[in-house]
């Protein structure tokens, strides 16, 4: 069947179709904008927005980005733990629910607060525990009773959440013992030369420092993106391909000061699981680098016990338990002996 148009008909159709596209491409922007509408309202689909700043997004939600801010409750807290005193240095420590082990290690050790010439608080930050909750939940009740040094929020006590554990020690400090001087953050295995860390790198006798944080320094770094590894965070987490500097995590200091900031900041910029490097991204935010500490006071590695070497360091890594006690009585008794 042939179908045929007159001249005139197919004139005004060719002049309708122009009419049609120029104001298309005339109105191309609203028409684009026309149709994220229709496809939001319609299809329910988000269209995505370019972020401001690839750092800062409060509403993001991700397994590996730990919520934050977020109304997280004080399950275990000593809210009067500094209740007229002004301690010179408080000393959090990050470990497991389950460790008891460690912490009366730690207790029995540098953690003693009772043997230096200072005033010193020593608190253990803990989340929630996964194997056995109830009766862990209620031997951490207890142990608490008993010590009254253990900190803990109602998160999970994960690996990926020690950012979430090392800001509620922030919190802590900022709420409820901004009296004191300074802070030090350390891991559950490790060696620690309060002595020397008091007198010969925050001096008492001098005022307060203010910006001050420091530890070994780690530079020129950038996130892990292989799965196969537990330092792992993806690109919709943190997008940069380096980190700001940072302070190694086994065990950094920082002035009373450097609390209220890093965690006023944290709660505009996205927190990652690597609680190091994210202490990295507040001091940038913050624009307060790092303060480079002497060199080798904060050793990460595993050293061979030496009294002489570990008078001179504020740490060394990978020491606990039985092995601790062993290094630490020898070092206690032999303190005032000279090298």
């Amino acid at each position: 069947m042939n179908i045929r148009i007159c001249p005139g008909k197919l004139l005004i159709l060719l002049l309708l179709i122009f009419i049609f596209f120029s104001a298309y491409l005339f109105h191309r922007e609203r028409n684009i904008e026309l149709l994220k509408k229709w496809i939001q309202d319609y299809v329910n689909v988000q269209v995505p927005q370019k972020p401001v700043n690839n750092l800062t997004y409060p509403a993001f939600k991700h397994p590996l980005a730990p919520p934050y801010p977020f109304p997280y409750q004080f399950v275990i807290n000593l809210p009067n733990k500094c209740k007229d005193r002004k301690p010179f240095l408080v000393i959090m420590v990050l470990g497991e629910c389950h460790d008891l082990q460690s912490r009366q290690t730690i207790r029995e050790t540098w953690g003693n607060e009772s043997i230096y010439d200072v005033d010193v608080v020593t608190i253990f930050l803990l989340g929630l525990p996964r194997v056995a909750p109830d009766q862990t939940q209620l031997m951490l009740k207890e142990e608490s009773m008993v010590f009254g040094d253990i900190i803990q929020q109602d998160f999970m006590d994960t690996y990926y959440n020690l950012t979430l554990k090392t800001l509620m020690g922030i919190e802590w400090v900022t709420k409820f013992c901004p009296s004191t001087s300074y802070v030090m953050k350390i891991d559950n295995d490790m060696f620690l030369n309060v002595d020397y860390l008091v007198h010969q790198l925050l001096y008492p006798e001098y005022p307060i420092r203010e910006n001050f944080f420091t530890g070994a320094l780690v530079t020129n770094t950038g996130p892990i993106r292989s799965r196969a590894y537990k330092w792992y965070v993806p690109e919709e987490v943190y997008p940069n391909n380096t980190y700001p500097p940072y302070c190694a995590g086994p065990g950094y200091v920082f002035s009373v000061d450097m609390a209220k900031k890093i965690y006023d900041v944290a709660q505009e910029i996205r927190v990652i699981p690597m609680e190091d490097a994210f202490m990295g991204i507040c001091l940038y935010e913050l624009r307060i680098p790092p303060t480079p500490p002497p060199r080798g006071i904060f050793n990460g590695f595993k050293a061979e016990y030496n009294l002489c070497r570990f008078k001179k360091v504020v740490m060394v890594h990978h020491y606990a338990g039985e092995e601790l006690r062993t290094v630490w009585a020898d070092f206690w008794a032999n303190k005032s002996q000279k090298c």
